[in-house]
């Protein structure tokens, strides 16, 4: 199993990069769009951030709510890995590929393309000056960075994030294409059933929180999750033992247990 994400840092390269990889490799492309088709069973609509678009604005004071923002990221992150466990595959986005950061074995890509091109192929593209065109890529650039310091704490320009940087000005799509294609046959890019078990641990730990707080009854509890998908077991942490802790884990085995994922269900104080 092999799974590549590739981050926009143009406004075309990663589009056309993930394209042939997809045809080359014989494996399907996910994008912004179907991850959030997917995560509509999960409400994450009612978060009101799906509608806001980081070329158009940044997230005004009063959508800064904690809940709002929790909602977002973990409707999102198990909607992704609904869709990346099933095989191999690209996502191709901006910001996503944070949610999988702790899963060794991904590629992770950005491609970039020189800022004076960007705006050159803006100007023709859409057939306006200079100056239009070149304000339009800062407002993008500015935003998209606001956006990934403000949903996942991360400078999306920061390197250590990312295993290789294409560079689409100096380097052609096929070049590229070989280049990762060659990177994938390597051990550490190729899913061992160690890694494989530690995606569908995140899946199941990230499913798990998602569905405490999408219920009123558990939301506030703010717990940390240890998954064994092999055993369909998991391991609520981070309850304090006070007197209300036995209501607390009653609550949380009350909502999971309307779900088929769990065979057992335990606690460690």
């Amino acid at each position: 199993m092999q799974i590549i994400t590739i981050s926009r840092g143009s406004l075309s390269g990663a589009k056309k990069l993930s394209e042939h990889l997809s045809r080359e490799l014989e494996i399907p492309i996910y994008k912004r769009e179907e991850v959030f088709e997917e995560a509509e069973k999960y409400a994450i609509s009612e978060t009101g951030f799906c509608d806001i678009s980081f070329i158009d604005r940044a997230p005004t004071v009063m959508e800064r709510q904690y809940y709002r923002r929790k909602h977002y990221l973990l409707s999102f992150q198990v909607a992704l890995l609904d869709l990346v466990v099933h095989g191999s595959c690209i996502y191709e986005g901006h910001l996503g590929q944070y949610l999988l950061t702790s899963i060794p074995f991904i590629l992770r890509i950005r491609v970039i393309q020189p800022f004076e091109k960007r705006v050159t192929n803006w100007m023709q593209k859409h057939n306006i000056n200079h100056e239009q065109a070149l304000n339009y890529i800062k407002l993008v650039d500015e935003r998209r960075k606001h956006w990934s310091e403000f949903l996942y704490g991360v400078d999306i320009e920061d390197p250590k994030y990312y295993d290789l940087i294409i560079n689409l000005d100096t380097m052609n799509v096929n070049t590229a294409t070989t280049i990762v294609k060659n990177a994938l046959e390597q051990p550490e890019y190729n899913s061992k059933s160690e890694t494989l078990k530690m995606l569908k641990n995140l899946h199941l730990a990230a499913k798990t929180k998602l569905y405490l707080y999408l219920s009123p009854v558990t939301r506030g509890i703010e717990v940390d999750v240890k998954a064994d998908e092999r055993v369909s077991g998991i391991t609520i942490e981070g309850l304090s033992k006070v007197m209300d802790s036995d209501k607390y884990e009653s609550h949380i085995r009350n909502v999971l247990g309307k779900y088929s994922d769990y065979k057992k269900i335990e606690f460690s104080y």
